[in-house]
């Protein structure tokens, strides 16, 4: 089955859950200074860009982004300068030759706020499910730190996060909210 444009999935101005994984489960991020290369890639193209990041994780096999974007087209290309950014930092200081990342980036909506935080606490969990902390504050680099300990974090981007969604009430697929949510957007689709 062809792969589904990304325009059919995402929309300008929604939020997503976004992630990348490396080839053959490849240690892409080995040492702090490549946790911070990234992050640093993450920061300038937030500004050229224009989109915005609310809650990340940078695993050392992928990385997981919960974002609002305004433009998908212009999300798309930033995560596309990122990935390829990377692979010329990681191949030069890794004497490394080809490609890292394993296909390209995958995306799934994300309802509403409510359910931006319910990923959210996903994505910062994926230490601990991991069997790498015990906690998910304990990650320096996710966006934890930021919102259990009230660290300040330059990538994050702020948002009302007083709505709750119970984890075991959220549908997913190409889709994270409600099952009503879920199911209007995959019938519009067959439409």
């Amino acid at each position: 089955m062809p792969r589904r444009a990304r325009s059919k999935v995402l929309d300008d101005g929604c939020y997503a859950h976004v992630y990348s994984r490396a080839l053959e489960r490849r240690n892409i991020f080995r040492e702090g200074d490549d946790f911070q290369c990234f992050k640093r890639l993450l920061t300038d193209t937030k500004q050229k860009y224009s989109y915005r990041i609310h809650h990340y994780c940078l695993m050392n096999t992928h990385f997981h982004l919960a974002v609002s974007v305004h433009q998908v087209a212009a999300f798309s290309a930033a995560l596309r300068e990122i990935k390829q950014d990377y692979v010329r930092w990681y191949n030069e200081k890794y004497e490394h030759k080809g490609p890292v990342w394993w296909g390209r980036f995958g995306s799934r909506l994300i309802q509403d706020e409510t359910y931006l935080l319910a990923c959210g606490t996903y994505i910062e969990l994926n230490p601990v499910k991991a069997g790498l902390v015990a906690a998910p504050e304990e990650w320096k680099y996710s966006s934890s730190c930021h919102y259990f300990l009230g660290k300040k974090d330059d990538l994050i981007d702020d948002y009302d996060c007083s709505a709750r969604a119970d984890l075991r009430e959220v549908e997913s697929g190409d889709y994270i909210g409600s099952r009503q949510f879920v199911f209007d957007k995959q019938r519009a689709l067959r439409e």
